[in-house]
């Protein structure tokens, strides 16, 4: 009722959510704290952007085949928003807003050279050579109120030498075309709505548009089409992993549940061990939704360690209760196991108490997802099972036999002198030392993510076609208001000049470049009036125009641009990518660096500039984990070492040491075979570690509780390492890295485990 009584409380308190966002489980880089939710907000815009080339011989064909996608999915309201086909007024729209902001679009080279000696004779020369230049395409119409062409410099600054079309892009028949040497490309973009999460689910928009390019080339025989974007890869990987997943897991819990069926025989204590198993989850699940209103999905994963440990306090109870020689019933069973039970317990809630100090909120929400499955788990076996009656005691067949073999297969060893006793655990830990050597604490994104071979072809025919030119790498800039940023991104501009000239980059995007701050805005146009004011009127009567009132009314009319105003069609485009705005008090701008040539010197250029922040995304993220997980190591071995304190009391110094040899050894065994293996000891790896923390503690003290029931106790903990096994240890066969390092991790520490936790026995 309690559990029923809190999911309830969960369900009125916060709406359902599962988290599937790949982004979010990655934690923010120790050097971006101050800009995390801006460079988060960036991240999401531009892990929402799909891009596919539709090419042929042909560009008729490839027109029509380009059409028929577009048709298949411009409508699809998953998609916040689709480009295509490029308006035919779109050049008109941006020479309508040029020339209505021609004061303050003119740039640096332009006004600087105004402020010069030669002044308006410059502005005279420049705007003649329109009107009178055989190739002139500058619009002629509003002379009087524009006398120096002001209006078609500016267009002209946005069409010719923008850094939009730094590309290979081009506009035919209202498209934006693309060529390599045998065909011509359609460029077909969208957005992916962000409610669209990027793990793959049943009818997700990646799965409408995949078939929509397989059905495209079966209607249109030898079409390409290269698909490009993070959705594609999130969708792709995440689709694979669900599948193997789903196999690997659905096997292995079968063959759990098949063994458990072999050795109890009877449906009380398997449904019970299920019923504690659910509970467990359900708790958790409530807890977690009514404190962090949402659940991430790997956090369910990791979340499913609570079914290893908790099915362990199950099966403890009824092997005993089931096999034990004394028949007894629940509630001496309970008062046999109880101390063990408690100790285990206590020990594995301190190490995901761990968990939640390392500075990352999704191992807090996994930590408290697991402390409260296992609680639920802890006070299911204690408080509910203890009713049970006592039941007709059966043999456990060869199970028993085989785990009373485990209980004394290491009478061996207490049988030797006391030199051996002292040489033998050495010399293992010297058979370990050459892996902790070779141990690589890292965890690298390159190598958590491998791109299929037809997606890989894709991403590299896409950036050959339309080369946009974007690296990952980018600038954010943050102020206290909008004019705040825009200030110091021209600052930093100024610096981003002066390293295109070195050739650092080829170009690059900023918001100032579409959005001048209101204090440039105000000087460029100061100089501007200074200069062309009194010279107006004698420029236009050279040119047969009676007086300069038209245009000294359009003096009075100047506005500042600001980043609230609507913008060209195009312009908005890149702005989405560009303007961040305010976020939580503060407001940010993205500056884009394209066509890197020397990526060692972008972190450098955003030294001294006040606000200005680099990131690259990967290596700083890989990096992030990279120190999470050492961390993490650091935190097991203080959790040991507490452990190690608690056990000293209740017990005494040597048992403490024997206890808790066993979940050390085996993180040592990880660790070790990880090294000897050339496999990243990462991020997942020591998770796995932590897992298995609490599995050896729980076999130590089993055994050490076990008493005259040495029989029972040991085929509890084989029958419990079987099905932890079979749950996590089978996940080592998956493809995706994450859960192959993280089910390899839990397979050798829960192992070691069970083979070494007989060694906490109490001798006489």
């Amino acid at each position: 009722m309690v559990h029923i009584a809190m999911l309830m409380l969960a369900l009125c308190a916060r709406p359902w959510n599962i988290d599937t966002s790949l982004y979010s489980i990655l934690p923010t880089a120790s050097s971006l704290k101050d800009v995390s939710e801006a460079e988060k907000r960036m991240g999401e815009l531009t892990m929402n952007q799909l891009n596919i080339l539709v090419g042929h011989e042909d560009f008729q064909t490839a027109r029509e085949a380009a059409d028929w996608l577009n048709a298949a999915l411009k409508d699809d309201p998953r998609l916040e928003s689709v480009r295509y086909i490029v308006s035919d007024g779109a050049l008109e729209e941006t020479a309508d807003y040029t020339y209505r902001h021609r004061f303050s679009l003119l740039g640096d080279t332009y006004v600087h050279t105004l402020a010069d000696t030669t002044g308006a004779q410059f502005a005279r020369d420049e705007a003649l050579q329109r009107i009178y230049g055989a190739f002139s395409l500058g619009d002629l119409s509003h002379l009087e109120e524009d006398p120096y062409l002001l209006g078609a410099l500016a267009f002209d600054r946005f069409t010719a030498h923008s850094p939009l079309l730094s590309n290979k892009l081009s506009l035919k028949d209202s498209r934006l075309t693309a060529s390599d040497s045998t065909k011509t490309y359609i460029l077909w973009s969208a957005r992916v709505h962000p409610s669209e999460k990027g793990i793959a689910s049943e009818g997700h928009i990646l799965e409408r548009v995949n078939d929509a390019i397989d059905t495209l080339n079966a209607r249109y025989p030898g079409i390409s089409v290269a698909k490009s974007g993070v959705p594609f890869h999130s969708f792709e990987s995440s689709k694979n992993a669900q599948t193997e997943i789903t196999w690997i897991s659905a096997v292995s819990i079968t063959l759990a549940l098949l063994l458990l069926i072999a050795v109890f025989r009877t449906p009380v204590p398997i449904a019970s061990t299920l019923f504690s198993v659910f509970m467990a989850i359900v708790s958790a699940l409530a807890l977690t939704w009514s404190i962090f209103g949402e659940i991430h999905m790997f956090t369910l994963v990791f979340g499913t360690s609570i079914i290893g440990i908790s099915i362990d306090y199950a099966i403890h109870f009824f092997t005993e209760w089931k096999f034990s020689s004394e028949n007894p019933d629940g509630n001496k069973v309970r008062k046999r196991i109880l101390k063990g039970i408690l100790l285990g317990f206590m020990t594995t809630e301190l190490g995901y108490i761990a968990l939640s100090v390392a500075p990352f909120p999704l191992l807090r929400q996994m930590a408290l997802f697991s402390a409260t499955g296992l609680a639920s788990a802890l006070c299911t076996t204690i408080f509910l099972f203890q009713a049970y009656p006592k039941t007709m005691r059966v043999r456990a067949g060869r199970a028993q036999h085989l785990a009373k073999s485990l209980s004394h297969m290491y009478d061996w060893y207490y049988s030797l002198r006391r030199p051996l006793k002292i040489a033998l655990p050495i010399t293992l830990c010297a058979l370990a030392v050459p892996g902790l050597l070779r141990l690589n604490v890292q965890t690298d994104l390159h190598n958590l993510y491998t791109v299929s071979d037809s997606l890989k072809k894709s991403e590299t025919l896409a950036s050959k076609v339309i080369d946009f030119g974007t690296s990952g790498s980018y600038y954010i800039v943050k102020g206290t208001s909008a004019e705040d940023v825009l200030q110091k991104e021209e600052a930093f501009i100024r610096k981003m000049e002066q390293a295109k000239k070195d050739s650092i980059f080829q170009n690059y995007l900023a918001t100032s470049y579409f959005i001048p701050s209101q204090k440039k805005q105000q000087e460029d146009f100061a100089i501007l009036k200074q200069v062309l004011q009194g010279d107006a009127a004698d420029f236009l009567k050279s040119q047969k125009f009676d007086n300069d009132s038209l245009f000294q009314k359009s003096l009075e009319s100047f506005r500042p641009i600001t980043p609230e105003d609507t913008f060209p069609s195009d312009w908005q485009n890149a702005l989405q990518t560009l303007w961040l705005g305010e976020i939580s008090g503060a407001y940010y701008s993205a500056v884009l660096p394209l066509h890197v040539n020397d990526f060692s010197a972008m972190p450098g250029l955003a030294d001294g500039c006040d606000g200005v922040y680099f990131v690259n995304k990967v290596p700083e993220i890989s990096r992030s984990l990279t120190e999470i997980s050492r961390i993490l190591i650091v935190l097991v071995a203080i959790t040991n070492l507490l452990m190690f304190a608690i056990f000293i009391p209740v017990y005494d110094l040597k048992t403490a040491f024997r206890i808790i040899r066993i979940p050390v050894c085996a993180g040592i065994a990880v660790a070790s075979v990880f090294g000897l293996a050339g496999i990243d000891f990462n991020f997942f790896a020591i998770a796995g570690v932590i897992l298995t923390l609490g599995v050896g503690i729980d076999y130590s003290l089993f055994f050490r509780e076990s008493g005259y029931h040495v029989d029972t106790t040991a085929l509890a903990i084989a029958l419990s390492a079987a099905t932890t096994i079979l749950s996590f240890g089978t996940l080592s066969f998956s493809q995706f890295q994450p859960v192959y390092v993280f089910g390899l991790s839990i397979f050798i520490g829960t192992l070691t485990c069970f083979l070494l936790s007989p060694l906490t026995q109490k001798r006489n």
